[in-house]
């Protein structure tokens, strides 16, 4: 005797429900198993700018790390699990670069930018990249960040200041983009480290 239409329907609906719930149950599974936390994975690659275990920073009265401007945005801190040390690994973005954005990784220590890393950037290879290389961050490093330092100023021509950076040679968006970023995680040392800024 053979079933109804409405019946061979309803058993396919139901076996595909089930097909599909123990491959949702799978999925969760193997994602429990394998998911790295998002602060874990950039206190991994945090390594290119400090060598030391890290933990997300949380100042003052719970106050976190992020700050956002038009030209940039810090996008968490870390700070060494050892305490009593003045470093500071900021994850900045800046913005203005030929795919829209770039993050990097700073380190701020003592007061002076000592190391910066690419954290994402998907430049121009062979052009925009170039601004992403250690001679061109090399160019920020050392500067003493005080309350009264307005930021790095980025030039289309040799730098004569100390707070000057001269942009890479057909890179320029991507050198605005590294500036930018690099001047959010002064901005956000200055605030909330210093305690002030002056604008």
């Amino acid at each position: 005797m053979r079933k109804s239409l409405g019946y061979e329907i309803l058993m396919t609906a139901l076996v595909l429900v089930i097909i599909a719930g123990i491959a949702g149950a799978l999925l969760g599974l193997v994602n429990h198993f394998t998911a790295v936390d998002e602060d874990e994975l950039i206190a991994r690659k945090a390594t290119a700018v400090y060598d030391g275990a890290l933990e997300k920073f949380i100042g003052e009265e719970g106050m976190t790390a992020p700050m956002k401007e038009d030209s940039g945005e810090v996008l968490g801190v870390y700070v060494p699990k050892a305490e009593g040390k003045d470093v500071y690994v900021i994850v900045a973005r800046g913005f203005g670069a030929y795919k829209g954005s770039l993050d990097l990784l700073v380190n701020i220590t003592n007061g002076k930018i000592v190391k910066i890393a690419a954290y994402e950037a998907n430049e121009t290879p062979g052009l925009g990249s170039k601004a992403l290389q250690e001679g061109y961050f090399e160019r920020y490093y050392d500067q003493p960040i005080t309350p009264q330092f307005k930021g790095f100023a980025l030039v289309k021509r040799p730098a004569e200041m100390p707070d000057e950076v001269s942009a890479v040679t057909g890179a320029s968006k991507s050198s605005t983009a590294v500036t930018n970023a690099v001047n959010a995680a002064v901005k956000w040392y200055q605030m909330r480290v210093l305690k002030g800024v002056n604008a």
